[in-house]
């Protein structure tokens, strides 16, 4: 039997706990467990995200042949799902009662001593009495050796799996394969970037594909800090790291240059680039306390500013010294670095590059799907089945629902008592909506994977006015005055509207561009309102076309080839998964004004809005 014959399910068991199937080389379901447990982040076993695919792909677990699991190293806190149930105060704490003792008093205190009382918020499933509540760097070696082994043992017996049928593979490599196999790009060589926080002890990786696809690491460090600096500057500035990392990038452009330039400067000094090689300053004890101090009279936008211009500073060197290195002219960029779209949108501007592939869903919840990947090249070393992994169509790769989970919602209190379902041509009727200020709710079809709303977990609004803005910031999302909403445009209209982009994947909201003068005329409610810069989704009919029927009834009737496109949750709340969430999360709160929703054909507007014709 091929390798590609095989079932595999791939998971992630750390922070952004996700699982995914791969069948024929084929994504058939990938899907964080906070969809299912509504919990942001989730950390632990995906055991939801596992049946749910399952469920997604027609399968049960008797026909999965092997599990793939992203990450070689067992990290207990990661397995408890700390990160998702600690409070920004208790990150604070952390800093503050083991990371300074550490680096500066010659002193270890333990995790588990500063939370003595730790409960995950959600269901971690692996047993607390077998899983320590330890940071990696407090684990003997005997005690790694235990936790590796029933880990295995674990997801084997979940499974019904031998344990010589798991699998664990590299953070970084798993990075890699998912970027490069749902790229587009098969001649050779392609550079496959990777750089986050941190994973199995690595911040950086530079990898090549050759043509005939087999896997080359040139290099990898524990050096290059940019990840983990973006992460403590994140809580330095009073907000979650590793999740709000996109606020501080947000935040930058406001920062003119006599504000910013002190901490530009200040962060530049903290690295050098040695051709692909980072050489951490020695100097730098640690990133959180060693930066407050030295930037503690800077302003908070100074700060921002200049941790964005580091970052960019040293991605463009770092690509181009890459591609040098590799002789390769296409480029992928994965990990928790290359969510960062003002960056992503410089490095597709390199001159020497044909092509820039970002894909979706960059963090760590990909690490399933790479590592399915990873392990067809290990059990196959021939590669002739490589030629048979298509790129990624789309990102639509979570689960769908059915009638029933559209009859829950109608059912729900929420909705039965203050909303009424109109009839009429869906699209006309949203785009009514639309036009008259409403803010609408898409829910339909599958769910997309990855952090991106693509139209079909979405909130639109008109993008002509910057009260929509204001409207969706104070009906439904809270967000922060100065982040930008998003543009979900027309494939057909994107050159109008925005500058460049021609050599980057523009469908998954994973790099931003300039805007034209049409586009700052069109479209100045979906874009950053100090540089006027634009996190671009370009719709096409061949991957989403409901949404792009709807779009295209949006320009018939008012000549603007685009709409305002934001998640569908609340602030700090997981993308909706189910119908039902809408109505338990969203409309059953007092805080929220939602106008109108549409479950996949239907259309719902609040009961006291003005009655509208229909057809």
């Amino acid at each position: 039997m091929s390798v590609l014959d095989k079932v595999i399910l791939g998971i992630q068991d750390g922070h952004d706990a996700a699982a995914a199937i791969v069948h024929n080389g084929r994504i058939l379901s990938a899907i964080s467990e906070e969809r299912l447990q509504r919990i942001k982040s989730t950390g632990g076993f995906p055991a939801g995200a596992i049946e749910a695919c399952l469920a997604d792909a027609g399968l049960s677990k008797m026909d999965v042949d092997y599990v793939a699991v992203g990450g070689t190293r067992a990290v207990p806190v990661n397995m408890l799902g700390t990160m998702s149930s600690l409070s920004q105060r208790d990150m604070y704490r952390i800093q503050e009662e083991l990371r300074r003792p550490y680096y500066y008093e010659q002193r270890s205190p333990s995790f588990s001593g500063l939370f003595p009382d730790y409960e995950p918020a959600g269901n971690v499933y692996y047993a607390r009495d077998l899983v320590p509540l330890k940071e990696t760097r407090e684990l003997s070696e005997s005690e790694k050796t235990a936790l590796t082994d029933y880990r295995r043992q674990f997801i084997a017996e979940f499974m019904g799996l031998p344990t010589e049928r798991i699998f664990l593979f590299d953070h970084h490599t798993c990075h890699a394969y998912y970027a490069y196999y749902a790229s587009p790009f098969r001649e050779g060589p392609v550079c496959a970037l990777t750089m986050d926080a941190g994973g199995d002890g690595v911040y950086d990786s530079v990898n090549v594909f050759a043509s005939d696809g087999a896997f080359t690491r040139l290099h990898a460090s524990h050096d290059c800090i940019i990840g983990p600096l973006y992460t403590y500057v994140t809580l330095m500035l009073g907000m979650r790291p590793l999740q709000h990392e996109y606020k501080v990038m947000g935040l930058a452009p406001y920062a003119k240059e006599h504000v910013k330039r002190f901490s530009r400067e200040t962060f530049l000094d903290y690295l050098q680039l040695d051709g692909i090689a980072f050489h951490r300053n020695p100097e730098v004890r640690d990133l959180f306390w060693h930066t407050k101090e030295l930037l503690k009279h800077e302003r908070f936008d100074g700060v921002a500013g200049g941790l964005q211009d580091f970052a960019e500073h040293f991605l463009v060197r770092w690509t181009r010294n890459a591609m040098a290195e590799t002789g390769a002219r296409n480029v992928t960029f994965s990990g928790g670095v290359s969510l960062n779209v003002k960056a992503n949108k410089l490095l597709s501007e390199i001159d020497e590059i044909n092509g820039l592939f970002v894909p979706p869903g960059a963090g760590d919840e990909s690490l399933p799907i790479g590592a399915a990947w990873a392990l067809m090249d290990h059990l196959n070393p021939r590669g002739d089945h490589r030629t048979s992994i298509e790129p990624l169509h789309d990102a639509y790769l979570g689960s769908d629902f059915d009638e029933r989970d559209i009859d829950a919602f109608r059912a729900h209190p929420a909705v039965n008592n203050h909303f009424e379902e109109a009839s009429g041509d869906v699209h006309r009727l949203v785009c009514e909506a639309l036009i008259d200020g409403d803010v609408v709710a898409i829910c339909r079809g599958r769910m997309e994977f990855g952090p991106r709303a693509l139209g079909h977990r979405s909130l639109l609004a008109d993008p002509r006015s910057r009260e929509s803005v204001t409207k969706i910031n104070e009906a439904v999302k809270g967000r922060d005055f100065w982040m930008p909403f998003a543009p979900s445009v027309l494939s057909e209209d994107i050159g109008h509207y925005f500058e460049g982009g021609a050599n980057t994947a523009l469908g998954y909201m994973t790099t931003c561009l300039d805007t034209t003068m049409a586009g700052r005329g069109d479209l100045p409610a979906c874009l950053h309102p100090y540089d006027s810069t634009g996190r671009v989704h370009a719709v096409e009919a061949s991957v989403c076309p409901d949404y792009h029927a709807l779009i295209s009834r949006f320009k018939t009737m008012t000549g603007v080839g685009g709409v305002l496109n934001t998640s569908l949750n609340i602030h700090g709340k997981p993308l909706v998964m189910k119908p039902i969430d809408i109505a338990e999360e969203m409309l059953s709160s007092e805080f929220v004004k939602l106008d109108c929703v549409v479950i996949r054909d239907r259309f719902f507007r609040r009961k006291n809005a003005a009655p509208r014709s229909t057809d």
